[in-house]
């Protein structure tokens, strides 16, 4: 179960990263969509839901690792896209990150 408490450190960890900030933020979406798959086998209808929604709305965009790879052009246009998805998304994902706060934050 060590991994388990692991896993909820780091979802908190990432949860608060994203109320701070959307820098990294396809990446810190992707992690806490994975963490909560991992815990739950599946994170659909979990506190986790509403990453694995903005992972496969957004699955197209490139993430940090790629980003050196890409077109100014590409990057402009995944910017703009990305910027939108932030605004559309940010009532649920500020409630998605404070329930992941409330549920596993004193492990």
């Amino acid at each position: 179960m060590i991994e388990d408490r692991q896993l909820k450190v780091d979802a908190c960890r990432i949860a608060r990263r994203l109320l701070e900030s959307d820098e990294r933020y396809l990446d810190n979406v992707l992690e806490l969509w994975k963490i909560g798959s991992t815990i739950y086998g599946k994170g659909w209808d979990t506190e986790f839901h509403i990453f694995g929604v903005i992972e496969s709305d957004t699955e197209h965009l490139p993430l940090e690792k790629v980003r050196q790879h890409c077109s100014e052009k590409m990057l402009a246009n995944s910017d703009k896209e990305l910027k939108e998805v932030i605004a559309f998304y940010k009532k649920d994902v500020f409630k998605s990150c404070n329930k992941v706060l409330l549920k596993h934050d004193k492990v």
